[in-house]
């Protein structure tokens, strides 16, 4: 996919979104994306991002759920979080303005990538009425972290052939396992999503282990994260999450790095669709017996 095909698509999409601003906090609005129809899912972004971090997953997953995709407060569309704001900010914006969409504690199935996969757990225990949880690339595995390399300081570039470079630097270094997989949509994606991220926190609460932010949390959890994670030892991780609480399952993709829902978007799209799928199953079943 090139630039021109790669703007096209990110411009049918928002197109084709019905797109709400919704208040989390006095003033203060965050901006929705909804696809699809059926049974309500979200899709939470991770840190320096927005909706476009699902830009491989929304046509395929919405054509069985509607799909809430946000940009969480201080990114993207949305509205800056109020000064001081922490993780809890962005885990009460969300229970907030979805009540709002949903008019009330309706039950949905979530996933979140990264540091939305963190804000996710949280919104899980926290507002309940969570039927399923996947969760992509999430912090909080307590395995060792694998850096490539450093990250370039890309606003310090001096023109934008050089800030180009360095964002390609680090989507490769941080984001991505093959540079064959860095198309013009990938690029675009993380480029835009950086750029109007301006979320900033010292709150330590994403080093929370996964497994105590969801200790309380009885529902099937779904964990996953590409084979080459920098963020993690994946072949640790499954181990640790599948055997410490029950019903929690750990995949392993296989070539792809921590953007693993972008990178192999075909297989992470079926995981998701039959994950999700088995959750409404579940539910009718227990619904008839």
């Amino acid at each position: 996919m090139d630039i021109s095909q790669a703007n096209q698509y990110i411009a049918h999409l928002n197109r084709n979104a019905t797109q709400r601003s919704v208040a989390f906090a006095e003033g203060r609005v965050m901006r929705w994306r909804i696809f699809g129809k059926g049974d309500p899912l979200v899709l939470v972004h991770g840190g320096h991002g927005s909706w476009l971090h699902w830009i491989r997953n929304i046509e395929a997953l919405s054509r069985n759920h509607m799909l809430y995709v946000p940009d969480l407060p201080g990114f993207g569309d949305s509205d800056e979080a109020p000064a001081e704001s922490c993780i809890q900010t962005l885990v009460d914006a969300i229970i907030v303005s979805l009540d709002t969409l949903l008019s009330g504690r309706r039950t949905l199935d979530l996933a979140g990538f990264s540091l939305g996969g963190v804000v996710s757990a949280h919104v899980a225990v926290q507002r309940g009425a969570v039927r399923r949880l996947a969760l992509l690339g999430s912090p909080g595995s307590e395995t060792p972290s694998r850096r490539k390399g450093e990250l370039i300081r890309w606003r310090n570039a001096a023109d934008d052939a050089a800030q180009n470079a360095a964002l390609q630097h680090n989507l490769l270094t941080h984001m991505m396992y093959a540079q064959r997989n860095i198309d013009a949509l990938a690029f675009r994606a993380y480029a835009d999503s950086i750029k109007a991220a301006r979320f900033r926190s010292r709150d330590r609460a994403h080093a929370i282990p996964l497994n105590e932010i969801l200790k309380s949390y009885s529902k099937p959890v779904r964990f996953m994260y590409g084979e080459h994670d920098v963020i993690c030892t994946p072949a640790l991780a499954k181990h640790s999450l599948e055997n410490t609480l029950a019903r929690r399952e750990c995949r392993v993709i296989q070539a792809s790095g921590h953007w693993v829902q972008l990178e192999r978007a075909d297989t992470v799209n079926d995981e998701l669709a039959r994950w999700f799928a088995t959750a409404a199953v579940t539910e009718q079943a227990q619904c008839l017996a």
